[in-house]
């Protein structure tokens, strides 16, 4: 990382003058007019020294200099020193690969739980944040050279499957499933319902769960019998299960999301009865009104902090004894370094409560157990994304709807039948939603906006998508057809090349930075600014019609390095970039 080794140089001029060298530490300049970088190191030095900062950086402006490694050393202000880095280290630094280099001195075993969709559930828009922010992060994590497990965790095992059940039940009391007799190995044919059966029943159960105190019984006894062990429950359960995991592996994998695990709270069931009894006996729990609980309060706490409820007095589990027990099992079978968990970031509360109660219980460490929680993915009317009806739009309806509006770009009046067109279109769509996402901060509500996200211009997944494409396009035309060697260049012909330059440098502190802050806006934030700089670069500098064969060359080579740059940061925003694009503004026509 160019970062870190201008770093290493500043840091011991500080050292030099008997100050710690985390003090020389550098960073981008926020006045990109004035210098590439900047340190504030004098004013932290001014503290320890007694002596005024402007005096001390001047003095270290010589030293500065001497590095070799500036052209212009600046002070500036009460004791900024701006500092502009020469094109010979620029250049020699890019061409060595020494940027390239992310070897992870510390890698850690992770798991991130994402996705976390609801069994007989069809996917909707409220599913798309905590899928692509955890997939981006998950990439990014291993990218960095982590080990990383991504978790789906399903909800499976609530009264939600009991209300199923008691509605089939009430419908079918024919079906073998509800035989106290029934065996698991017994032969009943066909599957008792399609995906889109399943899709519907499950609104009809949950409003009559709502609406009939008595069947609403019915569900809760159901529950319990399932969890209990019921054959049939548990026959009619598995098939509730497959269908769903079929029809989200549907939806997700448009998406371009996968896990390593297909888990949901079924499978900690088994450890549930485990965590309540260790925990009564080592004191931790406690009887409350007839409930188990555990007191998770704090004195510096600022607002109240209930306890957590591992069973409640009718002696049903919570979820935050399925998250508990799912902790206790992920240590136990993995042994991870961190867990994150990417959900909403409402349910705050729920995770402090978890994660406080975990570290008590001695699982694992407080710290190590993250809440990356997410902002709301609203409409134009402010309000939580919906149908143009008012409902909550389907997952699959939506990417639907983002081709459809990709086609319309193009000029399409119908899909068309081309697989490589279609194919195209897809991703140019997927792009749009995902990079329309994930480049607003994980923390903040957003507006959902496919007529802004689905543009050519401006910061979207299709304009980033058309820059790795029109440099594939200088390369396919100038007869490249593999990896260039490094040119031999000791300065810059054009700025736009300097420029360029630095901007490529930077993809292994865009990824540190995205994955240390959870924030994958910063590495969509770093794309842009990467394209941009290549589209200035495209326009002002000739590349394969270059004369000089040295500076043609060297274009070429940056031209390249910028194609693969922005494919490896799009690829870790489970993006991916067409062989060819749409070209703008000439609608039904490929890039060539």
């Amino acid at each position: 990382m160019v970062l870190s080794l201008v770093n290493e140089k500043v840091g011991k001029v500080f050292e030099a003058f008997g100050l710690d060298k985390s003090l020389g530490a550098v960073s981008i300049s926020n006045r990109a007019d004035l210098s590439d970088l900047q340190c504030n190191g004098a004013l932290q030095a001014a503290k320890v020294l007694k002596r005024r900062p402007l005096d001390i950086a001047h003095e270290m402006k010589g030293a500065l200099e001497n590095t070799g490694i500036f052209s212009q050393v600046t002070v500036d202000g009460p004791g900024f020193v701006n500092l502009t880095l020469s094109d010979e280290f620029i250049i020699d630094t890019f061409l060595s690969g020494k940027t390239e280099k992310r070897e992870n001195p510390a890698p850690q075993k992770i798991i991130i739980d994402y996705g976390g969709p609801n069994v007989a559930k069809p996917l909707h828009v409220g599913h798309l944040r905590s899928a692509i922010i955890g997939e981006a992060i998950k990439r990014i994590a291993r990218e960095l050279g982590h080990d990383v497990i991504a978790d789906i965790h399903m909800g499976d095992w609530g009264t939600p499957m009991g209300m199923l059940i008691a509605k089939l039940k009430d419908d079918h009391p024919e079906w073998p499933y509800f035989n106290d007799k029934f065996s698991p190995s017994d032969e009943i044919g066909k599957p008792p319902l399609s995906a889109a059966e399943l899709n519907t029943l499950y609104p009809q159960a949950a409003a009559q769960f709502k609406e009939n105190e008595a069947f609403a019984e019915k569900a809760r006894e159901a529950t319990a019998q399932l969890q209990g062990g019921h054959p049939g429950y548990r026959k009619l359960w598995r098939h509730f299960v497959d269908l769903s995991i079929e029809s989200i592996k549907i939806d997700f994998s448009a998406l371009d999301v996968d896990f390593d695990l297909w888990l949901g709270e079924s499978d900690a069931d088994a450890s549930s009865h485990e965590v309540i009894d260790g925990l009564s006996k080592a004191g931790i729990s406690e009887e409350s009104q007839g409930a188990i609980v555990i007191d998770v309060a704090r004195e510096q706490d600022k607002t109240e902090m209930p306890p957590l409820i591992l069973r409640k007095k009718d002696g049903a589990a919570t979820y935050a004894t399925t998250d508990l027990a799912t902790i206790f099992q992920r240590v136990r079978d993995y042994k991870p370094d961190r867990i994150l968990y990417v959900v909403d970031q409402r349910q705050s509360l729920h995770f402090t409560q978890v994660f406080r109660a975990a570290g008590q219980a001695g699982y694992i460490k407080e710290d190590a157990l993250e809440h990356i929680g997410f902002g709301t993915m609203n409409g134009k009317d402010g309000k939580p994304f919906k149908t143009r009806a008012g409902g909550v739009m389907r997952l699959g309806d939506l990417i639907q709807s983002a081709i459809d509006h990709a086609l319309h770009e193009a000029g399409f009046s119908a899909e068309p039948a081309d697989k490589e067109i279609k194919d195209m279109v897809a991703k140019i769509a997927v792009a749009a939603i995902k990079f329309g996402d994930l480049s607003n901060l994980r923390t903040t509500d957003y507006v959902f906006d496919l007529n802004e996200f689905i543009r050519f211009d401006g910061k979207t997944g299709p304009y980033i998508q058309y820059a790795a494409v029109r440099a594939g396009s200088v390369l396919e035309k100038a007869g490249v057809d593999e990896t260039l060697s490094a040119p031999v260049v000791k300065s810059f012909a054009n700025k736009a090349e300097r420029a360029l330059t630095l901007s490529l440098m930077g993809l292994p502190a865009a990824l540190q930075r995205s994955f240390d802050k959870r924030m994958p806006s910063d590495l969509c934030e770093y794309a842009y600014d990467l394209a941009n700089k290549f589209s200035v670069f495209y326009h002002d500098c000739p590349i394969a019609t270059e004369d000089n064969a040295e500076l043609r060359n060297f274009r070429l080579y940056l031209t390249q390095k910028t194609q693969e740059t922005l494919k490896k940061s799009l690829e870790c925003l489970a993006i991916s970039v067409p062989k060819k694009m749409l070209r703008a503004p000439k609608p039904q026509s490929l890039a060539s």
